[in-house]
């Protein structure tokens, strides 16, 4: 082995040179830089998925309200049989009367409102009733809003308005509950006047559909965006 020279040996009183100080604040002011791009990448990307999962959520929310809405219209009070509109229009409410045929349970109707809770889209559920005295009583409960009997199912959260209409033959599209009862009951649809609530439909009448429009946001700060369905009722 050959013999390390004089050159290659360490010379008495020579240090090992280390790293300087501004050579570590150059590296530690890089190490902070990565390490803020890397938590705001991070942080960008949970509150993508924070912001996905709640689009999602909502989304099913509306499906949700969709369905339950479909099956309330698909089973809509018969005018003859309830001798009465089964559709009420009011500002940020909508009333139906629906039939109700539980198992082993007599026929029975039960009356529903979709309406504004503060900012949440709310159905409440009045309990089943046999006779028309009942029935003008949890009418009357459910346009004050309901009562403690109700059952309240919160459906769609950040509603800004909500808004109906029912489609009444022979006239058509109604935005007044005065002249729905009015096409039914009288046959007038020009007419603003308020038909009585007891009577027998005239002939060839018929709530075919109902629109219910919802204003909701799909996000936190997103504006509100206007969700329509329309739903036939088989009568």
């Amino acid at each position: 082995m050959k013999p390390a020279t004089c050159s290659e040996r360490q010379r008495p009183g020579q240090r090992t040179r280390g790293f300087t100080l501004l050579e570590m604040l150059v590296a530690i002011t890089l190490l902070a830089v990565m390490a803020v791009i890397g938590w705001r990448a991070l942080d960008s990307l949970t509150r993508s998925r924070e912001r996905l999962t709640d689009h999602d959520a909502r989304l099913d929310a509306l499906k949700i309200l969709y369905g339950q809405f479909q099956a309330d219209c698909e089973h809509l009070a018969n005018p003859t049989l309830l001798q009465g509109s089964p559709v009420e229009v009011g500002q940020n409410r909508l009333l139906l009367v629906r039939d109700r045929r539980d198992e082993g349970q007599p026929p029975a109707w039960q009356v529903l409102s979709y309406q504004i809770d503060g900012s949440t889209l709310v159905r409440v559920a009045a309990p089943p009733v046999a006779d028309r005295a009942g029935l003008q009583s949890a009418l009357l409960s459910l346009r004050q809003g309901g009562s403690n009997a109700a059952q309240v199912r919160r459906v769609l959260p950040d509603v800004a308005g909500m808004s109906a209409r029912a489609w009444v033959e022979p006239a058509g599209w109604q935005v007044d509950t005065g002249r729905i009862r009015n096409v039914l009951f009288s046959g007038n649809a020009a007419s603003a006047v308020a038909a009585s609530d007891v009577g027998t439909a005239l002939p060839n009448t018929a709530v075919r559909a109902v629109e219910l429009t919802v204003f909701a946001r799909m996000g936190d700060g997103d504006a509100p965006r206007q969700f329509q369905k329309i739903c036939m009722t088989g009568l």
